[in-house]
């Protein structure tokens, strides 16, 4: 579920690049995109998609700081105006940094994408590559951060953010920024078929381990992505929520087992923790494509970050309760047994 929202996600960061969600150069860029990228990854797999992060990476830091240098030294940059942007602390920012704050233990744990790495490296060359990968990561988020406020903070209205930014930086300097968007979007995906042929052929094991089977799953994933498309959602958002939402069931895996040592937990608390996660991103993506209208009448929250982060609190609550029941149980039958 995670590949195949990694693949919806970066699909929509490519037609919305050609055109608003829907329409028919939205379509036919991610369609093209999509068998493009499908084709690479058929030919070159896991190493292959190496090059193409190499690539990935170079051509983003180069327009990241090319952006965030013209918008230092530019007449819009405001450090007041940037940290009195979001005043309200029941705002949708605010709201949104405590979802990630709820996430931010099962969400990296949770992508398979760069757990495979450490199959293709050394124990030590993996370690340092995250460690690095870490502070590299954090500046650009900030990076990208900072662009997308000032944008906010001087957009026209009814503008979308992607107009804001190509009014205030110029043609010149967003069509680099767009080529560096395809250009991550394509490395992410071929990353991800390969890791889902690895997933279904390698681990999972539900056909031989052999080059075309793995190529099938491949197509398999690249189809489910784009069946996402069509099911009513065109928010990037959405499908990044999902995932994060996905992995909560990590989290009380992560604190009792791993950091406390808790060994002794019943697989039925891990099963219940798991299944809330999955009706909780459930819940989330029917809620947003307008499914339904459960979560908001529930609790009273209208924007979709308020019930993303009811959602995260339900599902830690049951993954934690269940856990702590089943440790809790699993005590009183010791007791029991040796009475």
């Amino acid at each position: 579920m995670r590949l195949l929202s990694e693949v919806f996600a970066n699909l929509i960061v490519i037609g919305l690049i050609f055109g608003g969600a829907g329409s028919s150069t939205y379509i036919i860029a991610v369609i093209a995109m999509a068998v493009f990228g499908l084709g690479y990854s058929m030919m070159g797999g896991l190493r292959a998609s190496l090059r193409t992060d190499v690539v990935q990476m170079l051509a983003l830091l180069i327009v990241l700081i090319i952006m965030s240098v013209q918008t230092v030294v530019g007449p819009l940059f405001n450090v007041d105006a940037i940290l009195s942007s979001s005043p309200d602390i029941t705002s949708p920012g605010w709201v949104l940094l405590a979802v990630a704050g709820l996430q931010v233990l099962s969400y990296p744990m949770h992508d398979p994408v760069m757990m495979d790495r450490r199959f293709i490296a050394d124990r030590r060359t993996t370690r340092l590559s995250f460690i690095h990968a870490g502070w590299i990561s954090v500046l650009c988020v900030l990076a990208f951060g900072m662009l997308g406020v000032i944008a906010g903070l001087n957009k026209e209205s009814g503008e979308a953010i992607l107009a804001a930014l190509n009014r205030l930086f110029g043609e010149p300097t967003m069509i680099l920024f767009n080529i560096a968007l395809i250009v991550s979007a394509i490395s992410t995906l071929d990353s991800t078929l390969s890791s889902a042929a690895k997933l279904a052929i390698a681990d999972m094991r539900i056909a031989s381990e052999r080059v075309a089977n793995g190529r099938i799953a491949m197509v398999a994933l690249t189809i489910g992505g784009l069946g996402f498309l069509f099911l009513g959602s065109k928010d990037l958002f959405g499908a990044v929520a999902v995932s994060c939402t996905e992995s909560l069931y990590l989290t009380p895996v992560i604190v009792i087992s791993i950091f406390l040592g808790r060994t002794d937990v019943p697989s039925w608390s891990y099963a219940t923790s798991f299944i809330a996660a999955i009706v909780g991103a459930s819940l989330y993506f029917l809620e947003t494509s307008g499914y339904t209208g459960i979560v908001g009448s529930l609790t009273g929250a209208e924007h979709k970050y308020a019930k993303l982060l009811y959602l995260c609190v339900g599902v830690l609550v049951v993954g934690f309760g269940a856990y702590i029941i089943g440790i809790v149980s699993n005590r009183r039958s010791r007791i029991a047994a040796r009475v």
